[in-house]
């Protein structure tokens, strides 16, 4: 009696094992199949809708703005309303924007949780998961062709000052909302998004703090 018992428990065990080895190789197989899919955007552009909710402030500010990612280029955000701000996130450099198109290297940056969002989304739209993994833990959701990537910080420096990063996408990333370690919440949703192949001589223009001959091809193909 005792070894059908012994048997039985065993036997579930091994299922249990099998469900859960098969359960992991399909949310692995559902992340390459977004990481692919982001890896196949060379350009693509749309527009954003920014919130934001402070402790301590009754209201949240509110901001609408576009955006242009260009691959191994970086990743440009106007903010539009209320008023104009803009940068141009690299891999080395933010370079910040005058609105009569004017730009300049930051000699400093913002605050470390707009650096971290700043981070996140480059290193998010580059498709660049093993960066974003060594930095935070990742928690994947899969519902048919949407997705949802929870991250909390690794990093002790981080931990201080964030608590989580949630982003939903489906074809795109949709939306982006961070919660810092005092309760403040930044919300990014993004929409209009369009892709394209190469990028046109006025959107080739934001990533280059000089971009007259740089963006010379790009002028000849408009």
């Amino acid at each position: 009696m005792k070894k059908s018992v012994v048997f039985i428990r065993s036997i579930l065990l091994l299922s249990s094992l099998l469900l859960c080895g098969t359960a992991q190789a399909d949310t692995q197989a559902q992340i390459d199949q977004v990481v692919k899919r982001l890896s196949e955007i060379e350009v693509v552009q749309g527009g954003f809708n920014q919130q934001k909710k402070l402790q301590g402030l009754a209201y949240s500010l509110n901001a609408q703005g576009t955006f242009i990612f260009w691959r191994a280029h970086g990743l440009y955000i106007a903010t539009e309303k209320p008023f104009f701000t803009a940068m141009t996130i690299t891999g080395s450099d933010i370079i910040t924007w005058q609105q009569n198109g004017t730009g300049s290297v930051a000699a400093e940056q913002s605050g470390l949780i707009q650096r971290e969002i700043n981070k996140t989304l480059l290193a998010f739209f580059s498709a660049d998961i093993a960066l974003i993994q060594q930095r935070f833990i990742a928690d994947w959701v899969f519902e048919q062709e949407k997705w949802q990537l929870t991250l909390t910080p690794r990093l002790d420096l981080i931990k201080k000052n964030m608590r989580t990063a949630v982003m939903n996408g489906d074809q795109f990333l949709q939306k982006l909302v961070v919660t810092a370690a005092n309760g403040d919440e930044t919300t990014i949703e993004f929409n209009s998004q369009v892709e394209s192949a190469v990028p046109t001589s006025a959107q080739c223009h934001w990533f280059y703090v000089q971009p007259q001959d740089a963006c010379a091809t790009f002028a000849a193909a408009d």
